[in-house]
């Protein structure tokens, strides 16, 4: 993961960040002042200032240079010091292991209600009224992901991403699969359920069928892939593409199809803000949840590169 100076703020979220996610737990004690710089390599009067940062919020308590400890409503007061101290402005691609992780970061991430899809996250990034935009793109040419469209859209200027995960998306059917839908070319003359022009998934399903020669019969536009496997569970459409998550939420059958990375791209001044996420990301019980959600691939979370 690239590497980048430490704040006093930064290193006090991604303490209370552990508060949230269950590592740290009411009467656990704190890393030492030396311990805390070191594992955050940064300058022991840094981590000094985050312990003291901490003191003040009531998320841990003891003296200086004592052991500290996490006191007993250490989770109240760490999200109301997170949420006091600058929350991220996301908008972007719907993804459900995204919506567990919002939730389970609380207050820090803050969704935009207008930039729903990859390709309008990107706008509302470049346009800089948000800090991140959840992303799923693919080079129909080059098959590079993501950063094609990072870079073309902020006019080539520096852009940092952040790798999530890879996910699983494919033809969501009905339980049973009844009309034996196998592939993209069974879609033919089908009602599919499709997402919003614009969301990574709509661009992914035209260019598959722009490949397979393939002409469904139209259908409907669902905001979520949860919408579209609702839309195919309850028998308003024949099919649709979607991500695995959303198919085995409902029940319904499911036919792999492509793999994708789900990435945020970051402004890079707002990258900081991201730390307490990437540490809710790294818990065992958030990774456990999200694996748990099906088809998702958390071997790369976390990892941060400059966009190519």
């Amino acid at each position: 993961m690239r590497q980048m100076a430490q704040l006093p703020h930064a290193v006090a979220a991604k303490l209370a960040a552990r508060v949230v996610a269950g590592s740290l737990a009411p009467g656990d004690p704190v890393p030492s002042v030396r311990a805390l710089a070191d594992e955050m390599d940064c300058a022991p009067g840094t981590a000094a200032r985050a312990h003291a940062l901490l003191r003040e919020a009531g998320v841990i308590e003891g003296r200086p240079r004592s052991t500290a400890f996490v006191t007993e409503d250490a989770l109240a007061r760490a999200l109301a010091f997170r949420s006091a101290t600058g929350a991220i402005r996301l908008a972007g691609s719907d993804d459900p292991g995204l919506d567990y992780l919002v939730r389970a970061v609380g207050p820090t991430i803050q969704r935009s209600p207008n930039g729903a899809g990859s390709v309008a996250g990107l706008a509302q990034l470049a346009r800089g009224s948000v800090d991140a935009a959840a992303v799923h793109l693919r080079d129909d040419r080059t098959g590079a992901a993501n950063d094609p469209f990072v870079r073309r859209v902020l006019g080539g200027e520096p852009a940092t991403v952040v790798h999530l995960w890879r996910r699983q998306q494919g033809i969501v059917v009905p339980a049973g699969n009844p009309s034996g839908i196998g592939s993209v070319e069974d879609l033919a003359g089908r009602t599919l359920a499709w997402r919003s022009p614009g969301t990574g998934s709509r661009l992914l399903l035209d260019r598959l069928l722009r490949a397979a020669g393939v002409r469904p019969a139209g259908g409907a536009e669902f905001g979520s892939h949860l919408g579209v496997a609702v839309a195919v569970s309850t028998g308003a459409a024949d099919a649709g593409l979607a991500v695995q998550a959303s198919a085995e939420a409902i029940g319904a059958d499911f036919v792999p199809v492509e793999w994708d990375d789900f990435e945020l791209a970051v402004a890079p001044e707002s990258l900081e803000l991201l730390l307490p996420v990437l540490d809710v990301l790294a818990s065992t019980s958030v990774q456990e949840r999200l694996t748990g959600l099906g088809g998702y691939d958390l071997a790369r979370s976390g990892e941060v590169r400059v966009a190519a």
